[in-house]
Formats: C-alpha cells, structure tokens, sequence
C-alpha cells in the first residue's frame, strides 16, 4: 500500500483529520477552556468513530455504536490529543499491512433503536466517512470557539468539496 494509492490517500486524509482533531484540542488547553461542556464530546465522540474502525477492519465488522464513550476523553484536552496522535499512529502503521477487500458495517437504527443492521461497505469508504465526520464535527467546534473569541485555522471544519469550490472560484 502506498500513499499514492486511493486508499493509501484516504488514509492520509483520515490522518490529517486526527491532526486537526488535536490541534482544537490543544487550542481549548491553551485557552483553558471548559472542554467538556462542549468541545470535549464532540472530539471524543470522532475519537471513538476511528477507534470502531479501526478495531473492526481485521474483523471484518465495524460497529461504530458500539463504542467505550470514555468520558475521560471529552474531560481532559491532554487525553483528546493524545488520543488523536495514537490514532494517527495507527494509521500510519496500518498502511504496511493488507487491508480486507471488503467489510461489514453493523448499526442500529429505528427511531427507538430497536433495529440492527448490518450493509456492506469496504476500508476505503469507511475511512472517507470517519474524515467526512469529522469535518462535520470541527465546523460545529469552530461556531464554539469562535463564539469564545478563538479561531481556527481557514480550512478545519469546511468540506473538501467546499475547499476545492472556493479555490476554484477564486482562481
């Protein structure tokens, strides 16, 4: 697997992701912000998307409700980044080794969530889905802070597709 490659650049991708996820991190410690009133869930609830993804790829399921919700995470900004770093790590190990063609996708749905399901799906998509969430995440984050007199840097919480519309009509 090479970073060339489409899954090798979705994993890049991903990992660029963690980074910003530690970088707002690290923006709420500086700012001594109360990071678990808003901040801290957010990030943690993106932590564990790529933690289920992670843990299910070699099974061949990823659950993604299935998750710890370790409120220590969202308490702590230190525990966030560094959580965010290991991650990114893994990511990066991970792309010396095979990856499954396919995989399985179980959630719960229903509007009492008494359903189960389980699609199909494959390492590429799902990677694209845990970065695209968490672009979804940080833009509400950037509203938080920004409404706490911080920013973000220009391109943390904007859709790739937006990124690349604005580029253009600009060019």
């Amino acid at each position: 697997m090479h970073a060339r490659d489409p899954l090798g650049r979705a994993v890049v991708y991903a990992i660029d992701m963690l980074n910003q996820g530690a970088g707002i991190a690290e923006v709420a410690e500086r700012a001594a912000l109360q990071f678990d009133d808003q901040i801290g869930p957010h990030l943690r609830h993106i932590i564990e998307h790529y933690e289920a993804l992670l843990a299910g790829i070699d099974l061949g399921v990823v659950d993604y409700d299935n998750r710890s919700r370790d409120r220590t995470v969202e308490r702590d900004p230190v525990i966030a980044r560094a959580r965010c770093e290991a991650l990114a790590q893994s990511l990066t190990r991970r792309l010396e080794r095979p990856w499954p063609e396919t995989i399985a996708v179980a959630f719960d749905g229903g509007v009492a969530g008494d359903d189960r399901f389980v699609s199909g799906s494959t390492p590429l998509r799902e990677l694209l889905f845990v970065a695209g969430h968490a672009v979804h995440h940080y833009a509400l984050l950037r509203l938080v802070l920004k409404q706490r007199g911080l920013s973000l840097p220009e391109g943390i919480g904007k859709a790739a597709a937006t990124i690349r519309y604005e580029r253009e009509r600009q060019g």
